[in-house]
Protein backbone atom coordinates (compact mmCIF):
# COMPACT_ATOMS: atom_id res chain seq x y z
CA UNK A 1 0.00 0.00 0.00
CA UNK A 2 2.82 2.26 1.18
CA UNK A 3 4.96 1.83 -2.10
CA UNK A 4 1.35 2.30 -4.09
CA UNK A 5 0.99 5.67 -2.76
CA UNK A 6 4.87 6.51 -3.48
CA UNK A 7 4.72 5.46 -7.17
CA UNK A 8 1.18 7.58 -7.34
CA UNK A 9 2.92 10.57 -5.85
CA UNK A 10 6.36 9.97 -8.31
CA UNK A 11 3.75 10.05 -10.96
CA UNK A 12 1.74 13.24 -10.24
CA UNK A 13 4.95 15.28 -9.51
CA UNK A 14 6.79 14.94 -13.27
CA UNK A 15 3.44 15.83 -14.57
CA UNK A 16 2.76 19.01 -12.75
CA UNK A 17 6.36 20.71 -13.69
CA UNK A 18 5.41 21.06 -17.68
CA UNK A 19 2.05 22.41 -16.75
CA UNK A 20 3.44 25.40 -14.79
CA UNK A 21 6.08 25.69 -17.65
CA UNK A 22 3.46 26.29 -20.11
CA UNK A 23 1.31 28.72 -18.34
CA UNK A 24 4.45 30.76 -17.23
CA UNK A 25 5.49 30.91 -21.06
CA UNK A 26 1.77 31.78 -21.57
CA UNK A 27 1.57 34.40 -19.78
CA UNK A 28 5.00 35.98 -20.85
CA UNK A 29 4.27 35.71 -24.91
CA UNK A 30 0.63 36.99 -24.23
CA UNK A 31 2.58 40.24 -21.87
CA UNK A 32 4.70 41.33 -24.48
CA UNK A 33 2.90 40.67 -27.80
CA UNK A 34 -0.81 41.68 -26.74
CA UNK A 35 -1.52 44.55 -28.95
CA UNK A 36 0.19 46.58 -32.09
CA UNK A 37 0.28 50.03 -31.42
CA UNK A 38 0.73 54.01 -33.03
CA UNK A 39 0.55 57.16 -32.38
CA UNK A 40 0.64 60.80 -33.69
CA UNK A 41 0.33 64.45 -32.03
CA UNK A 42 1.07 68.21 -32.54
CA UNK A 43 2.88 70.31 -30.18
CA UNK A 44 3.25 73.83 -29.52
CA UNK A 45 -0.31 74.47 -29.23
CA UNK A 46 -1.12 78.43 -27.78
CA UNK A 47 -3.82 81.02 -27.56
CA UNK A 48 -4.25 84.49 -27.43
CA UNK A 49 -7.01 86.92 -27.06
CA UNK A 50 -8.11 90.12 -28.94
CA UNK A 51 -8.18 93.32 -27.49
CA UNK A 52 -10.94 96.16 -27.48
CA UNK A 53 -9.07 99.76 -27.28
CA UNK A 54 -10.78 103.04 -27.43
CA UNK A 55 -9.22 106.22 -27.08
CA UNK A 56 -9.94 110.42 -27.73
CA UNK A 57 -8.41 113.09 -29.30
CA UNK A 58 -9.26 115.24 -25.89
CA UNK A 59 -8.04 112.59 -23.14
CA UNK A 60 -10.85 112.97 -21.31
CA UNK A 61 -11.56 116.46 -20.80
CA UNK A 62 -15.07 117.97 -20.39
CA UNK A 63 -16.13 119.39 -23.53
CA UNK A 64 -18.78 121.73 -22.20
CA UNK A 65 -17.44 123.91 -18.83
CA UNK A 66 -18.96 126.54 -17.39
CA UNK A 67 -15.69 128.09 -17.12
CA UNK A 68 -15.60 128.33 -21.15
CA UNK A 69 -19.09 128.72 -21.56
CA UNK A 70 -20.29 131.87 -19.85
CA UNK A 71 -23.38 132.22 -18.29
CA UNK A 72 -26.34 131.22 -20.61
CA UNK A 73 -28.92 132.47 -21.70
CA UNK A 74 -32.16 131.95 -23.99
CA UNK A 75 -30.98 130.57 -27.70
CA UNK A 76 -27.37 130.24 -26.24
CA UNK A 77 -25.76 126.90 -28.06
CA UNK A 78 -22.79 125.67 -28.88
CA UNK A 79 -21.28 122.64 -30.52
CA UNK A 80 -17.85 120.64 -29.49
CA UNK A 81 -16.26 118.20 -31.05
CA UNK A 82 -14.06 114.93 -30.67
CA UNK A 83 -12.25 112.05 -32.13
CA UNK A 84 -12.80 109.30 -31.15
CA UNK A 85 -9.89 105.99 -31.93
CA UNK A 86 -10.66 102.31 -32.38
CA UNK A 87 -7.11 100.86 -31.94
CA UNK A 88 -8.67 97.09 -30.69
CA UNK A 89 -8.01 94.20 -33.04
CA UNK A 90 -11.25 92.89 -32.43
CA UNK A 91 -14.38 94.39 -34.84
CA UNK A 92 -16.46 96.44 -32.19
CA UNK A 93 -19.73 98.15 -31.75
CA UNK A 94 -19.20 101.24 -30.65
CA UNK A 95 -22.22 103.64 -28.70
CA UNK A 96 -22.85 106.69 -26.93
CA UNK A 97 -24.43 106.90 -23.48
CA UNK A 98 -24.66 109.49 -20.96
CA UNK A 99 -25.69 110.27 -17.03
CA UNK A 100 -25.24 112.85 -14.42
CA UNK A 101 -22.17 112.29 -12.13
CA UNK A 102 -23.09 111.57 -8.55
CA UNK A 103 -23.07 114.69 -7.00
CA UNK A 104 -24.14 116.57 -10.61
CA UNK A 105 -27.26 119.09 -11.01
CA UNK A 106 -29.78 118.30 -13.25
CA UNK A 107 -31.97 121.05 -12.96
CA UNK A 108 -31.25 122.95 -16.54
CA UNK A 109 -31.61 119.06 -18.23
CA UNK A 110 -35.27 119.94 -19.31
CA UNK A 111 -33.96 123.13 -21.19
CA UNK A 112 -30.95 121.98 -23.04
CA UNK A 113 -32.05 120.79 -26.51
CA UNK A 114 -29.34 118.16 -27.54
CA UNK A 115 -27.48 116.83 -30.78
CA UNK A 116 -25.04 114.55 -31.73
CA UNK A 117 -23.53 114.42 -34.98
CA UNK A 118 -21.29 111.78 -36.20
CA UNK A 119 -18.87 113.20 -39.27
CA UNK A 120 -16.50 111.63 -41.97
CA UNK A 121 -14.22 109.64 -40.37
CA UNK A 122 -10.48 110.59 -40.26
CA UNK A 123 -6.92 109.03 -40.77
CA UNK A 124 -4.79 108.41 -37.29
CA UNK A 125 -3.55 111.52 -35.50
CA UNK A 126 -6.06 114.01 -37.54
CA UNK A 127 -6.61 117.11 -35.32
CA UNK A 128 -9.89 117.62 -34.53
CA UNK A 129 -10.07 120.30 -32.02
CA UNK A 130 -12.92 120.79 -29.63
CA UNK A 131 -14.10 124.39 -31.40
CA UNK A 132 -14.72 121.80 -34.27
CA UNK A 133 -12.16 122.85 -36.32
CA UNK A 134 -11.10 119.51 -38.53
CA UNK A 135 -14.36 118.50 -38.34
CA UNK A 136 -16.38 117.52 -41.74
CA UNK A 137 -19.94 116.40 -41.94
CA UNK A 138 -20.95 113.15 -44.42
CA UNK A 139 -21.78 113.91 -47.43
CA UNK A 140 -25.50 113.63 -45.69
CA UNK A 141 -25.69 114.62 -42.34
CA UNK A 142 -25.82 111.80 -40.47
CA UNK A 143 -27.57 113.07 -36.71
CA UNK A 144 -27.11 110.27 -34.21
CA UNK A 145 -29.65 112.37 -31.80
CA UNK A 146 -32.12 115.18 -33.36
CA UNK A 147 -30.43 117.58 -35.41
CA UNK A 148 -27.81 120.79 -35.29
CA UNK A 149 -30.88 123.14 -34.72
CA UNK A 150 -32.10 124.33 -31.12
CA UNK A 151 -35.35 125.68 -32.84
CA UNK A 152 -37.43 125.44 -36.24
CA UNK A 153 -37.18 121.37 -37.01
CA UNK A 154 -35.37 120.28 -34.31
CA UNK A 155 -37.28 118.33 -31.66
CA UNK A 156 -37.67 120.27 -28.43
CA UNK A 157 -38.31 117.14 -26.65
CA UNK A 158 -35.06 115.63 -27.26
CA UNK A 159 -33.49 117.36 -24.49
CA UNK A 160 -30.50 116.00 -22.00
CA UNK A 161 -33.32 114.64 -19.86
CA UNK A 162 -34.44 112.62 -22.41
CA UNK A 163 -30.86 111.72 -23.80
CA UNK A 164 -30.06 110.93 -20.34
CA UNK A 165 -33.54 108.82 -19.81
CA UNK A 166 -33.16 106.48 -22.77
CA UNK A 167 -29.55 106.51 -23.67
CA UNK A 168 -27.91 105.95 -19.87
CA UNK A 169 -25.62 102.65 -20.66
CA UNK A 170 -24.23 100.65 -23.18
CA UNK A 171 -27.36 98.68 -24.03
CA UNK A 172 -29.46 101.41 -24.72
CA UNK A 173 -26.67 103.85 -25.74
CA UNK A 174 -26.64 105.32 -29.46
CA UNK A 175 -25.20 103.26 -31.97
CA UNK A 176 -21.93 105.81 -32.83
CA UNK A 177 -20.52 102.66 -35.57
CA UNK A 178 -21.06 99.59 -35.82
CA UNK A 179 -18.54 96.11 -36.38
CA UNK A 180 -15.30 98.89 -36.13
CA UNK A 181 -12.67 97.48 -37.23
CA UNK A 182 -9.04 98.43 -35.97
CA UNK A 183 -7.72 101.68 -36.78
CA UNK A 184 -10.52 103.23 -37.35
CA UNK A 185 -10.58 107.21 -36.05
CA UNK A 186 -14.41 108.61 -35.88
CA UNK A 187 -15.42 111.71 -35.42
CA UNK A 188 -18.59 113.40 -33.46
CA UNK A 189 -20.44 116.86 -33.00
CA UNK A 190 -22.53 117.60 -29.60
CA UNK A 191 -24.28 120.45 -30.22
CA UNK A 192 -26.93 122.33 -27.27
CA UNK A 193 -28.89 125.08 -27.12
CA UNK A 194 -31.02 126.47 -24.48
CA UNK A 195 -34.44 126.83 -24.81
CA UNK A 196 -36.82 130.21 -25.09
CA UNK A 197 -38.34 129.06 -21.60
CA UNK A 198 -38.09 131.13 -18.34
CA UNK A 199 -38.28 128.21 -16.15
CA UNK A 200 -34.09 127.55 -17.07
CA UNK A 201 -33.36 130.76 -16.00
CA UNK A 202 -30.74 130.22 -12.70
CA UNK A 203 -30.60 126.56 -13.24
CA UNK A 204 -27.53 124.47 -13.76
CA UNK A 205 -26.80 120.60 -15.29
CA UNK A 206 -24.06 118.48 -15.59
CA UNK A 207 -23.20 115.36 -17.62
CA UNK A 208 -20.81 112.92 -18.22
CA UNK A 209 -20.53 111.66 -21.99
CA UNK A 210 -19.69 107.78 -22.10
CA UNK A 211 -17.93 106.38 -25.82
CA UNK A 212 -17.76 102.12 -24.77
CA UNK A 213 -16.62 99.59 -27.55
CA UNK A 214 -17.26 96.15 -27.37
CA UNK A 215 -16.76 93.38 -29.29
CA UNK A 216 -19.25 92.17 -31.33
CA UNK A 217 -20.13 88.04 -31.17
Amino acid sequence: MHQRASRARRTVLPVAVPVGLVLSLALTWGSTHAAFSASTGNAGNSWQTGSVVLGDSDSGAALFTTASDGALKPGSSRSRCIRIDYTGDLPADIRMHAATPPTGATSLDPYLVMSVERGADVAANTAVAADCTGFTPTSTPTFLYNTAQANGPADQTRTLTHLKATHRDFGSGLLVSAGTTQNTHLTLRITYAVKDDNGAQNTQSSATFTWEAQNTP
